[in-house]
């Protein structure tokens, strides 16, 4: 447990306690010596748009043990401090109170303090840590702001407070409460009222004296004596509608300055993207008789898909059973047996195998003259996939498509650090400073890369499922897998909306999912790459309307079925039982984008 562990927990103990002989015990009289509030004075501001800003300044005069781990300020915002459910509804652990602290100062001097977090977010603890408060008289003052406070009902609007808050443990010599009302409401339209006494006690039952009300220019002044240990005075106004409006934003009222950020980004992208042009627009098709010169099946997928799947791999293997290098035989079990035919360096082919194609070759037959496949496994399948990937990267690169990474890297960098900055800035009930920082770096890279893995890899595939390409199984268990992980980061962005606020975690929500949105988005096909695609879909015409009808006719168990255009016909996914068959061994490989 850490050293600030116990200074957190304990005031909520206490005050628990405090609360239940208050409301079982009659209040006490301060005697001479005892600790003590000498004097309170809360000066409460009413802001035209309803938020409060609030000072506080307080005497405490310290002479026994009551304030021995220091001196710690519960901010009247829970719903033990709010407990009038007339005016504020049931209890809540949330009551949607944000709170930003402006200033704290002891005997004028400004002095360190730390805020709680959570369930004693309200809690303020000034000074050292479990350093006791010097005996003597101290005059602290207090300024903060609070959103979500004023009330806008169906019929009226209303502003509770409870000022000085049921947890303190020693009476007060003098309270004052002075409440500020803006030029928009004018104080002859307030029904203004206030009690002081324990919680749970009504002007009715268990209200001490009554309070001394003075009007102000601008508002109204509370005044109540010799307070006993854990009582407040609290005060409420009613309005008729129209005087004041609600945030524009509502909940996204507070912090709304951060949904700049993601706003920004989105101008950004829609800059680039606009100065990046349109991508070169489809030409006449005329059929093609063969593939596109210098393209393998691996590479007419790769140039047709802007990646590599495991139909890729499948068309690269029907290649090399097409150029007699290999044999495929499928088993009962479900598994194919790859066998090596030639003995010779595939390199020496005429005309030689594909880059990827060796490779493949290479590294299916590297422990022996035979190989299996099995669907199941795949890690070995993502293995060979990786392989043509890499060299269709190293062969391509930006010549048929460009996926522009500059803008991306530099608007996926500029959002971290924006998202570290609304960490380091931030002001609510997240908790400690760090975890704030842990928690949005967390979400930030995790989700960001998860939005890549669906974008790039899960996507595609359910196109392929809804094409009839197979794969369903594999594909909804990696989607159960991203959803599962996912919840996870659902949980942390619901703790930064409550911790923090709905705008924080929208804002961090919009600058993960923008970056992902503009990889597809700012992918281009370059004019090669253009004119090429229009060969390919040249050439696909003709194996559907000529050879289509023969290679169906092809048996599954042929071991020998592949032909010249059999490879083509998979990477292009022309449907055909052999290929098809094939290309569903290898569906279980991870697509990459």
């Amino acid at each position: 447990m850490s050293a600030f562990m116990y200074p957190r927990m304990a005031p909520i103990i206490r005050r628990s306690r405090a609360m239940q002989r208050a409301a079982a015990q009659p209040p006490r009289s301060a005697q001479p010596g005892d600790d003590r509030i000498l004097s309170f004075t809360s000066d409460v501001t009413l802001r035209a748009n309803a938020s409060l800003e609030v000072r506080e300044e307080f005497v405490v005069h310290n002479v026994g043990d009551a304030f021995r781990y220091g001196m710690v300020r519960d901010l009247p915002i829970d719903s033990e401090a709010r407990w009038d459910q007339r005016l504020v509804g049931p209890y809540a652990k949330d009551t949607g109170i944000r709170v930003k602290i402006l200033e704290v100062t002891e005997d004028g001097a400004p002095i360190s303090y730390e805020q709680g977090s959570e369930s004693s977010y309200e809690q303020l603890r000034i000074g050292e840590p479990l350093a006791p408060l010097a005996p003597g008289d101290h005059r602290f003052v207090l300024r903060y702001e609070a959103d979500g406070v004023t009330q806008f009902l169906s019929d009226h609007d209303q502003l509770y407070w409870n000022a000085v808050g049921h947890y303190w443990r020693v009476p007060v010599d003098e309270a004052v409460v002075r409440v500020h009302l803006p030029a928009e409401l004018p104080a002859n339209v307030v029904a203004a009222d206030a009690y002081a006494g324990h919680r749970g006690a009504t002007p009715e039952r268990g209200a001490v004296a009554p309070i001394e009300r003075t009007a102000l220019p601008d508002g109204f002044e509370f005044r109540v004596a010799n307070l006993p240990a854990s009582q407040s005075p609290s005060v409420w106004f009613t309005w008729p509608k129209g005087f004041l409006a609600p945030p524009a934003l509502g909940p996204l009222s507070h912090d709304a300055t951060l949904l700049i950020a993601p706003a920004l980004l989105l101008l950004y992208y829609l800059v680039v993207w606009l100065a990046l042009g349109p991508e070169p627009r489809p030409g006449v098709i005329a059929t093609q008789y063969q593939a596109p010169q210098g393209l393998s099946p691996a590479a007419v997928r790769y140039v047709r898909t802007t990646g590599c799947d495991g139909r890729t791999f499948a068309a690269t293997l029907a290649q090399l059973a097409a150029r007699g290098c290999i044999a495929i035989e499928p088993q009962p079990d479900g598994k194919y047996r790859l066998t090596r035919l030639t003995s010779a360096d595939p390199a020496t082919l005429h005309p030689p195998l594909a880059n990827e194609e060796a490779q493949v070759f290479n590294v299916l037959f590297e422990t022996g003259a035979t190989a299996t496949l099995d669907p199941k496994n795949g890690n070995e399948l993502n293995r060979y996939v990786n392989y043509i990937n890499l060299e269709m990267q190293r062969a391509s690169g930006s010549l048929y498509f460009t996926r522009n990474a500059r803008w991306l890297v530099l608007g996926t960098f500029a959002s971290f650090l924006t998202a570290m900055g609304m960490a380091l800035t931030a002001h609510g009930r997240a908790g400690d400073r760090m975890t704030l920082v842990f928690l949005t770096w967390w979400f930030f890279f995790c989700f960001f890369f998860l939005g890549l893995i669906a974008v790039m890899t899960l996507l595609p595939a359910w196109s392929r499922i809804l094409r009839g390409l197979g794969g369903a199984k594999t594909v909804l268990i990696s989607s159960a897998a991203v959803a599962a992980f996912g919840a996870g980061g659902i949980a942390v962005l619901w703790q930064l909306k409550s911790g923090i606020s709905l705008a924080y975690a929208l804002s961090l929500l919009a600058l993960v999912g923008i970056n992902i949105a503009a990889f597809p988005a700012l992918r281009r096909t370059t004019p090669r790459g253009r004119q090429v695609l229009d060969q390919i879909e040249g050439f696909r015409q003709f194996l559907q309307k000529v050879e289509q009808d023969r290679m169906r006719r092809v048996a599954v168990n042929d071991p020998h079925a592949s032909s010249e255009f059999l490879p083509y016909a998979i990477a292009l996914e022309l449907r055909e039982p052999w290929g098809d068959h094939l290309a569903e061994a290898c569906v279980a490989t991870t697509t990459t984008r």
